[in-house]
């Protein structure tokens, strides 16, 4: 359950900013919560994950409260310090499929109805390592 369940009735309607927002909110406090529970089972502190670190003790703190932005490379140096692997999972085809059959846009301002295979191929930053023309275009 999420804030947006907590507070709001299910037929309550979001701006793409709003929904944005919640998923923003949702990602740190999903992330956060994971390191916390790494740390009690690791049984290390925030101080000797500050030590860990090199940081400071706000640093570690803010952090872990979401005050303070946590970029990839910080989550990568946290997890380090505490002697595990950060795995990051993004189910493009899970969110369509949730997407479209809720019949809502999320994060996008016309409906998605691209399958994996087109987005990759329609992705300007993205190039599909199964095909091996991508891999000749590339070494040229």
């Amino acid at each position: 359950m999420n804030a947006k369940d907590m507070f709001f009735s299910e037929d309550k309607n979001f701006s793409t900013a709003e929904e944005r927002t919640y998923a923003r909110e949702e990602l740190v406090y999903n992330v956060t919560e994971d390191i916390l529970v790494a740390l009690e089972d690791l049984s290390v502190s925030k101080k000797e994950l500050a030590r860990r670190l090199g940081k400071s003790r706000s640093y570690v703190t803010q952090i872990l409260s979401g005050a303070r932005n946590m970029t990839l490379g910080s989550l990568s140096d946290i997890c380090f310090a505490l002697g595990i692997k950060p795995k990051v999972t993004i189910p493009v085809e899970s969110v369509l499929g949730s997407l479209e059959s809720a019949g809502k846009n999320l994060w996008a301002t016309e409906e998605i109805k691209l399958k994996t295979g087109e987005l990759i191929r329609k992705s300007k930053n993205v190039f599909d390592c199964r095909d091996p023309k991508v891999w000749e275009n590339q070494a040229a």
